[in-house]
């Protein structure tokens, strides 16, 4: 029996282990995805892990494209990452966090339709398809770069809108 006890512990002591180090290192199933600034509350995923996941879910993507040394993008971080709606409305969305130089962004038109600015956010429903219609009509949003957002009830009122032509 002692036998027994000492070998579940183990094994319970190298599952943790197991654990801790893939948090630490990444598992290779991109739900480990740094938040850069844009808060620790949203489930990050990463670009190919998230679509999959959209699809396994039937939740829509919300991929938030941002760049370290841009200004806007410090701006809105402050703000998104304070926002408890954005942080309530984004368990509806598979969330996406992506760097602009990133080359599955930078080489694919599909995460540019209006420019290659930052921030930008698209919507993308369950099956990877963009939603073009969901961009910022806020009466300040800037008519050329429509994916543009500078405050967070600007991104609610779009996240808004995607959950509701959802549930259509």
């Amino acid at each position: 029996m002692k036998q027994y006890l000492r070998y579940l512990t183990g094994l319970s002591l190298f599952t943790a282990a197991n654990h801790v180090v893939s948090i630490v290192l990444g598992n290779g199933d991109e739900t480990n995805i740094s938040d850069s600034g844009f808060g620790k509350a949203y489930k990050w995923r990463g670009l190919n892990g998230g679509f999959e996941e959209a699809k396994q879910t039937g939740k829509p993507v919300f991929l938030l494209i941002h760049k370290t040394t841009c200004p806007a993008c410090h701006n809105l971080k402050e703000k998104f990452s304070l926002s408890i709606k954005l942080i309530d409305l984004s368990n509806h969305f598979v969330m996406i966090n992506m760097e602009n130089s990133s080359e599955a962004i930078t080489k694919n038109g599909r995460y540019t339709p209006d420019g290659t600015y930052v921030p930008r956010i698209l919507f993308f429903n369950s099956n990877g398809e963009f939603i073009p219609d969901a961009y910022n009509r806020h009466p300040d949003a800037d008519p050329e770069h429509k994916y543009f957002y500078s405050t967070p009830m600007q991104i609610i009122d779009v996240m808004q809108q995607v959950i509701d032509n959802k549930e259509k």
